[in-house]
């Protein structure tokens, strides 16, 4: 099945995608071809002439070269990374639901994998506030089955969570009940959770949260943004890498294990 060509109108990734398939026509050559040339599958090649999934700085510098387009792959790339990827949130949640690791650090809030029912939807609301989310009950039913899905089949998570993301939200009750969830889901085998303290300001995670993925056949995704409205998914594999040494920078900052479920335990709430 060929996938259809995105509009080059949406985003400056459509284009890219466009651009692709005619390039690759016009020089009449097959997916599998390409494939060949920048070193991935036929299917893969499709997905990046659908627009489900981006060309990497290598594989755009290799195309720019073998058709002497002058860089322009390479330099629509570029600029494509200071804007934002329209399809960012649904590329999010599948990476969220198919990675067997997950790396996590999040300066202001709870990350949802560890969110209680009662503390998204305090989060929503505040969504609903700024006309980020029409329906509360809707979105919160949402958040929550895909949290199911992302914690099915036990993916190995590293948390760290700054100081700050800790602060009361929703209530007294939520509060507990929020702490309650954090300590039992530390107990288990496959997930860590690690509280950097604000003391350890400052250090390069105050511009924002992200998190890293794990994929099947070792391939690396990373993702920087906001949590109602904005961010960009990170696709190419080197910087992806570069996410997840960045996690392990921040880490290195936090409490151990032990000293964050103390503090954890006897958190505002």
């Amino acid at each position: 099945m060929v996938r259809k060509s995105p509009d080059p109108d949406v985003s400056l990734y459509a284009l890219i995608a466009y651009y692709l398939r005619f390039l690759r026509q016009k020089h009449r050559m097959t997916q599998e071809e390409v494939g060949k040339i920048i070193g991935c599958t036929k299917s893969q090649v499709s997905k990046y002439e659908g627009g489900t999934r981006q060309l990497d700085e290598r594989e755009a510098d290799i195309l720019d070269q073998l058709w002497d387009t002058g860089g322009i792959l390479t330099i629509l790339l570029r600029y494509a990374k200071l804007g934002v990827d329209p399809n960012w949130s649904e590329k999010l949640r599948k990476y969220q639901r198919d990675a067997s690791v997950l790396r996590i650090y999040s300066e202001n809030i709870i990350p949802l994998p560890f969110q209680v029912e009662g503390y998204a939807r305090a989060l929503l609301s505040a969504g609903h506030a700024a006309g980020l989310v029409d329906d509360i009950d809707a979105a919160v039913a949402r958040r929550m089955e895909h949290q199911a899905a992302i914690l099915t089949d036990d993916p190995r998570i590293w948390a760290v969570l700054d100081e700050v993301a800790l602060r009361p939200m929703g209530g007294t009750s939520v509060m507990e009940e929020q702490r309650d969830l954090l300590l039992k889901l530390a107990e288990l085998h496959h997930i860590s959770i690690r509280v950097l303290p604000e003391s350890a300001a400052p250090h390069i995670g105050l511009d924002g949260s992200f998190c890293c993925f794990e994929l099947p056949k070792n391939v690396q995704a990373a993702f920087a943004g906001t949590n109602l409205d904005v961010g960009r998914v990170i696709e190419g594999q080197g910087e992806a890498a570069g996410v997840a040494v960045r996690f392990e920078q921040i880490a290195a900052r936090a409490w151990n294990e032990a000293q964050s479920l103390e503090w954890i335990a006897r958190m505002r709430t």
